[in-house]
């Protein structure tokens, strides 16, 4: 007993600190909640969405309740959650990726990151048993020494909240010390998984398309811009099935639009964090050439 003290007492602690600080799932959560009744147009994806799209440039009253490395799979679960209380959805935006289309559900990505949706977004996540324990102690998801090192940042920066009140990412600030071709190349690598298999992806996309037919509601695919030596080191291949797959679901559904900036003519270097997130310059110049398309239909990227 006296030697498990010291040990409950830390496990403790760490859970208070886990349960009680914000965090960008907790704090979107509330936002969402507390905008249903004005939410208009919503913004779902993973970081190229979080930091790449700006509500606060689009005219119709918007949240981006996109994440770090959050998959289609979530976008799902976040859809089907919040739906029936989003009574004014107009427009909705599925963010796409090189790699999104042909990414597995409970990958390494989510090994830690499921357990904070089911906990702090309040989803019900199939890919996480009610018979581990991790689903009941969030200092159990992360390493001791992770855990550690979200404590440090958050006494550093005072928040662990990186987004503003409409849900987009703040913290990627303006750029210069990047070598946009080396870290493209190194971000190539990270990306490339070697499959086309977008079966499962593209079913869960068709099916959230299919309920918003439902509700008058518009699904917009938004393929965000990225560097060109990020863009030159991809598979062509794979590059080309997202495009022609992105292609079929307009052409399918009269509630669909497929709007590809991926290799924009408009693009400069100045626009960038790093060679696939955009930075505020960025995000601002292309939310607003979204915000043009989604107010005026006609208007082509």
């Amino acid at each position: 007993m006296i030697f498990l003290i010291p040990i409950l007492l830390i496990w403790g602690a760490l859970e208070y600190f886990y349960r009680t600080t914000a965090s960008n799932y907790s704090y979107k959560h509330q936002k969402i909640t507390e905008n249903y009744s004005t939410i208009e147009t919503l913004v779902l994806g993973d970081s190229h969405a979080l930091y790449g799209i700006n509500p606060a440039y689009l005219d119709a009253k918007a949240f981006n309740i996109a994440n770090v490395s959050q998959s289609l799979y979530f976008d799902e679960l976040l859809f089907e959650k919040h739906i029936d209380s989003l009574k004014n959805l107009k427009q909705l935006i599925f963010t796409i990726s090189y790699f999104n289309l042909s990414q597995k559900e409970d990958t390494k990505e989510d090994n830690w990151r499921k357990y904070f949706y089911s906990n702090q977004m309040e989803l019900e996540v199939p890919i996480v048993s009610i018979f581990n324990i991790k689903n009941y102690s969030l200092s159990l998801t992360r390493r001791f020494s992770s855990s550690l090192e979200f404590i440090k940042d958050y006494f550093d920066k005072g928040t662990h909240v990186k987004c503003d009140k409409n849900g987009w990412g703040n913290i990627y600030n303006v750029s210069s010390d990047i070598d946009l071709c080396k870290n493209g190349l190194e971000r190539a690598r990270m990306h490339i998984d070697g499959s086309l298999d977008f079966e499962r992806n593209l079913a869960r996309i068709q099916s959230v398309i299919d309920y918003c037919k439902k509700i008058s509601c518009t699904v917009y695919l938004v393929d965000l811009p990225v560097h060109s030596c990020y863009l030159s080191a991809l598979n062509m291949k794979k590059l080309k099935k997202i495009t022609t797959s992105c292609q079929i679901l307009e052409s399918a559904n009269s509630n669909a639009k497929y709007i590809n900036l991926r290799a924009d003519s408009r693009l400069e270097d100045t626009d960038f964090y790093d060679a696939d997130h955009l930075n505020p310059k960025g995000a601002k110049k292309y939310t607003k050439i979204i915000n043009e398309i989604l107010t005026n239909p006609k208007n082509e990227p």
